[in-house]
């Protein structure tokens, strides 16, 4: 006779397993519906050119699942993968959108989506700014003041690239008498943040006041320089030290003069000096001078020559 109690006793264990099954997978598929997105960041928020962010996608809350989270960008210059995978008990997953140059400024909006939730990211887009070269002069103006005949001055000027780009210097000229300019070939290219040194130099041959100008050229910009110098006549100063041991009174003194290698002196000044000093204004630049003093008494007695003295005038 069949056993009944037993079968109906083991198919009510089997019932109970079933439902203690099916419950538990309720479970899991609850706590996986509950799953949801917390927030999408990314380190950078604007780009002017193409690059790489680094984003991060974040949950609610882990899971024993893997979770997988839908991508999207409105914006083709932003570009970003289709999914990304959760892994089981992690709470947020890394992405690296790629950023592509745009000519316009505009805004991709990033998002992602799961379970029914969508979060965003907005990333602003601006063109990449024109590298564009500047050229940097620190001087206005030059001026040289008074330089004596056959005397050369210099002054420096800088020329700085002060640009985004590469700057050109392609000639540097000076006009005016007795200008010159030396220290640098041309063309010459600086890249940003270099700079360049210009010799100007005033070498008069002749008296007079003179100006110039210095002027620059490049594939930024040009630049004019006033130039300004003055050229003195040159001039001999002598002094002496009066006799001490003579017994007339001195009253005045006077100066000689010859040409170098010459034996031939002849006086220069117009009446006698009563002090110890003579300056000779008559002098040519590159010639050398030997000079004499003598002495004059009250009565008029001229004592004899002094040594001479040799001076060339530059």
């Amino acid at each position: 006779m069949t056993d009944f109690k037993r079968i109906l006793s083991n198919r009510n264990i089997l019932l109970a397993s079933f439902a203690k099954i099916l419950i538990f997978i309720a479970a899991i598929g609850a706590a996986a519906s509950a799953q949801s997105l917390d927030r999408i960041s990314c380190v950078t928020k604007s780009y002017s050119s193409a690059g790489t962010d680094t984003c991060r996608a974040f949950l609610t809350s882990t899971t024993s699942t893997h979770v997988y989270i839908a991508l999207s960008s409105n914006n083709p210059a932003v570009q970003v993968p289709s999914t990304i995978m959760v892994s089981y008990y992690a709470a947020s997953k890394g992405f690296y959108p790629t950023i592509g140059s745009v000519t316009k400024p505009q805004t991709a909006i990033i998002t992602a989506k799961l379970n029914g939730i969508s979060k965003s990211f907005s990333i602003s887009l601006s063109p990449a700014s024109a590298s564009v070269p500047a050229m940097s002069v620190n001087a206005t103006s030059i001026g040289f003041g008074s330089v004596g005949i056959n005397s050369p001055q210099e002054q420096s000027i800088t020329i700085s690239s002060t640009g985004t780009a590469p700057l050109t210097v392609s000639s540097a000229a000076v006009s005016g008498t007795g200008f010159t300019l030396a220290g640098a070939a041309f063309p010459a290219t600086l890249n940003p943040g270099q700079s360049m040194t210009l010799q100007v130099q005033f070498d008069p041959t002749k008296a007079g006041s003179f100006t110039g100008q210095l002027s620059i050229a490049s594939n930024a910009s040009s630049a004019s320089i006033p130039l300004s110098g003055t050229a003195a006549s040159h001039q001999v100063e002598l002094s002496w030290t009066e006799p001490s041991c003579s017994a007339n009174t001195i009253v005045g003194f006077n100066v000689y003069r010859a040409a170098s290698g010459g034996s031939s002196f002849a006086r220069v000044n117009a009446s006698p000096d009563q002090s110890p000093v003579f300056t000779d204004n008559n002098v040519q630049s590159g010639t050398t001078y030997a000079y004499k003093v003598t002495s004059l008494d009250s009565a008029g007695r001229e004592s004899a020559p002094s040594s001479p003295i040799s001076i060339s005038v530059p």
